[in-house]
């Protein structure tokens, strides 16, 4: 499995090309903003996207689990697209999920779209968790407490790049010395461009950006 390094608040991580990330000292899987039935959510506003969103992410995670084996798995808010969201996954779909839960520690942070927790579903519920110094929340916060280090979501961070005159936009990473950003590893999610303002106001000092290939995560100089 490819996998780039980079170092957060003097943790070792693995930035992996699905979006995802490995601390292994702790064995922990990070992903983020996995949308589960955005699809269904929008057919019921007449937007005909085709079904199949939640499977593909399902299959991810499975992947992740299997390459990683990890002791924790944290999901950093917006797992869900919205509070129905869990009683319209498929009974097959519903399955898949708890397989996945009950290998490892699940840690679900609330978001945006899922402030309130799903009871039936296995796992523990948190509005931010900690491990070492570093700080697991949804949305990037303005001030970072003092030795920490934050690692959130929320933002769905995209890169606008051209190659060979064709112009392209990948999800990608936003890191510096205290800061990283995920990307959504959910299907059907958008994204904001990494130079929107909301975004370049937490980096006041700089930041590196890392673009998911299909099997390698590349740095954008």
């Amino acid at each position: 499995m490819s996998k780039t390094e980079i170092t957060l608040g003097e943790n070792r991580l693995f930035l992996l090309p699905s979006g995802a990330v490995f601390i292994p000292d702790g064995n922990i899987l990070v992903v983020s903003d996995l949308h589960f039935e955005k699809g269904s959510s929008a057919r019921t506003h007449g937007l005909l996207l085709p079904p199949g969103d939640t499977s593909s992410t399902l299959e991810k995670l499975e992947k992740l689990v299997e390459d990683c084996t990890p002791q924790k798995m944290i999901a950093l808010g917006d797992s869900f697209h919205d509070r129905n969201a869990f009683s319209r996954l498929s009974s097959e779909d519903r399955k898949r999920l708890e397989r996945i839960t009950e290998q490892t520690d699940m840690v679900w942070i609330t978001g945006n779209h899922d402030s309130e927790p799903f009871h039936d579903l296995s796992g523990e519920w948190v509005e931010e968790f900690r491990y070492g110094n570093l700080l697991f929340r949804h949305i990037p916060s303005n001030d970072i407490p003092s030795g920490y280090a934050e690692i959130s979501g929320h933002f769905h961070p995209k890169i606008q790049m051209r190659i060979r005159g064709h112009r392209l936009s990948r999800k990608c990473f936003l890191a510096s010395k205290d800061r990283l950003i995920l990307p959504a590893c959910g299907s059907y999610t958008g994204g904001l461009d990494i130079n929107h303002p909301q975004i370049n106001s937490l980096f006041p000092e700089g930041r590196m950006c890392f673009a998911l290939g299909n099997d390698k995560v590349y740095r954008m100089e």
